[in-house]
């Protein structure tokens, strides 16, 4: 069951209607420093991650430090510069989108050198692989431009630009593309999933809450006077600050089971399941509706028993999950296309806007109009079609791959906003592509060109689609003249891109080289792996269609019947997304978190009721500001005294 959080307090700031344009430009700013010292951190300093959840750890601190440190200081010194609760809703919404692309970027880059500089006769690229990419997408190593970047330059030798200006060109033309589509999507459905099927949107409606205006004549927000708030604050800060002692003294004895994988074997033929206690997940995960949380550990330990008594009697296909990733794809496509049906009426009210016969409809709290988010979406999904065949893939791969792609970043919105974990992926957008068209179906280039999709993989967390639902919910605290913010966040988005990418190339030809890195992604090839492996043993492959229709069709089948159970019976505990996800890693290793949180939150309601589940929260808060903490400073500290040797002390499962 869902809660609603905490009514905010009066302001003591005056009232302000609009967003102001200096929230608009810290949205911007915010996105563009998260994104260019995100490299910094990963390949230099080597500690915290910073961007790999639905919520950025570095978005969540930048709100915190603004809401917390500059704003009671600026209520001192200079009170016409405080910013109010609809200014940090405003910098939330704008940087949402674009704050979490991290990964994408690391992917693009990493994919773009491998092929020319990692070719060799031992992995068979030059046959199979380099001969089948299109090569104005790939920046050439032709006068060791690329070589450069991996050991660094040479004394006085000049940034090889050129080599880079027509590849990221058309790969961010495809970016904008998706990223456009995805705001577009999430400004259409604003209205049906907040009000219509009021989704809990958690990740948003938390930080709201952390960054409300304090009462009248106070600095800081009510909760920072809350015994029970600073009592859940010390736990965490505790834990991880006496861990950074270990960091200085080898052999300290530490809290060895927060954020650590530990395993419980069951039996053999069985994965393993992760036993990790992760703070960050739980805090969040406090706030998600019961049902959900049940569901995401109960379809876990069915998925995994499933998976090993399908090894044990040899049934199902090879491969990880023996089909159980088959039978999370198909369920969340049936989880969205059953969304999108329950949706039509709203959709057609769109669209009726859209083409000016939809005076009736009011699109005027929106951060697009229905006209442009509409055509915005057609011709981004037209450009994205148009660019897939330009790498000479097939019409049907380049159609289901596109199908794939909508089914998992609108899955992973939905779930998001639905659940409110941190932690959420679905299956990528290949596999599946192979599994119902059949690699012996496919020619050499369309399979090339569809492994060299994998980029748009990124962890398979929906791409900037959770930020965009995330972002337009976050929208609707900030009053009016909301048109700014849709653009201010598309723009942000896109420069935040671009300031990954133009610092990464800076950090590998002006610093040390990407070679000396330490990072997988620029020493591993999957994808070139698997082309290889797809067009050399295709003659040999097997088309097992039978698998992918028969746990393809369970999937729908499981999905069906659970969402009907779960709108008909208000009783019934289960709810389909965790069927949808139940195999997917960051399920796996948030199992053991999601739990505790299931049963601390199911003891305190079965004890106290609705008042102290409500009490309560203010400790998860505190939970949620200790670790944060205890995670800054560990951080600071690693930049002083760690550098290059980092501790990964936040490190979320993505």
């Amino acid at each position: 069951m869902s809660m609603p959080l905490p009514t905010s307090h009066p302001s003591s700031e005056p009232a302000i209607a609009a967003v102001r344009w200096r929230a608009v430009a810290l949205g911007v700013g915010l996105t563009i420093a998260i994104n260019g010292f995100d490299p910094i951190s990963r390949y230099m300093i080597r500690s915290s991650a910073l961007t790999n959840s639905h919520m950025p750890f570095a978005l969540l601190t930048g709100l915190l430090l603004l809401a917390l440190v500059y704003n009671p200081v600026a209520r001192t010194l200079l009170p016409r510069w405080v910013l109010t609760h609809k200014d940090l809703a405003a910098i939330m919404c704008v940087a949402f989108v674009g704050s979490g692309l991290a990964n994408y970027s690391q992917w693009l880059v990493g994919s773009l050198t491998r092929p020319d500089y990692l070719a060799s006769p031992e992995n068979e690229w030059p046959t199979y692989v380099i001969p089948n990419l299109r090569p104005w997408l790939f920046p050439t190593n032709a006068r060791g431009g690329v070589a450069a970047f991996y050991d660094g330059l040479a004394p006085g030798d000049p940034i090889p630009w050129d080599i880079w200006m027509v590849p990221l060109f058309w790969w961010l033309a495809m970016f904008a593309a998706l990223m456009i589509a995805c705001v577009c999507t999430s400004v259409i459905l604003r209205k049906q999933w907040s009000q219509r099927e009021r989704l809990a949107f958690p990740l948003v409606e938390l930080p709201l809450l952390l960054i409300e205006d304090p009462e009248p004549g106070k600095r800081f927000p009510f909760y920072v006077g809350d015994r029970l708030f600073w009592i859940g604050f010390s736990i965490p800060a505790t834990v991880l600050c006496w861990n950074i002692v270990g960091h200085f003294q080898p052999g300290f004895p530490t809290f060895a089971f927060v954020n650590s994988y530990n395993f419980l074997h069951i039996a053999r033929n069985f994965m393993p399941y992760y036993l990790r206690f992760d703070f960050y997940i739980i805090s969040f995960a406090y706030f998600t509706p019961l049902n959900i949380l049940f569901s995401m550990w109960f379809f876990h330990v069915i998925g995994m028993t499933q998976d090993g008594i399908s090894k044990r009697i040899g049934f199902g296909p090879e491969g990880y999950g023996s089909g159980i990733t088959t039978q999370n794809t198909y369920g969340l496509m049936f989880f969205v296309l059953w969304g999108l049906w329950i949706a039509r009426g709203h959709l057609h009210d769109v669209w009726r806007k859209a083409i000016g016969r939809g005076d009736d409809v009011d699109d005027s709290e929106e951060m697009l109009s229905y006209r442009t988010a509409c055509f915005g979406w057609i011709v981004s999904v037209c450009f994205i079609y148009y660019w897939l065949r330009t790498t000479e893939m097939s019409p049907i791969v380049a159609l289901t791959f596109m199908l794939f792609v909508f089914v998992l970043y609108l899955g992973m919105a939905k779930i998001v906003a639905l659940s409110g974990l941190v932690c959420l992926r679905g299956s990528g957008s290949t596999g599946p592509v192979k599994g119902l068209i059949g690699i012996p179906n496919m020619d050499d280039v369309s399979v090339a060109a569809l492994n060299q999709m994998g980029t748009l993989y990124g962890q398979a967390k929906g791409f900037a689609m959770p930020g965009s639902a995330n972002s337009v919910k976050a929208s609707e605290s900030t009053g009016s003249f909301r048109r700014r913010l849709g653009y201010a966040a598309l723009i942000a988005g896109m420069l935040g891109f671009i300031t990954f990418i133009v610092v990464s190339l800076l950090l590998g030809y002006i610093g040390p080289g990407a070679g000396n890195w330490s990072n997988t992604y620029f020493w591993t090839g999957a994808q070139y792996d698997y082309t290889v492996s797809d067009i050399k043993n295709r003659d040999d492959a097997t088309w097992e269609w039978w698998w992918t229709l028969g746990f393809g069709a369970w999937g729908i089948l499981g999905t069906a019947f659970l969402i009907m159970m779960n709108q008909r019976f208000s009783w019934w505990p289960l709810h389909p997304v965790g069927f949808t996800v139940s195999l997917q890693w960051p399920t796996r290793a948030s199992f053991f978190s999601i739990l505790i949180a299931w049963l601390v939150k199911t003891i305190v309601l079965r004890v106290g009721g609705i008042g102290l589940y409500n009490r309560s929260r203010t400790f998860f808060v505190g939970m949620l500001l200790g670790y944060a903490f205890g995670v800054l400073l560990g951080f600071v500290l690693d930049v002083f005294y760690f550098m290059g040797q980092g501790h990964g002390i936040h490190w979320p499962p993505m």
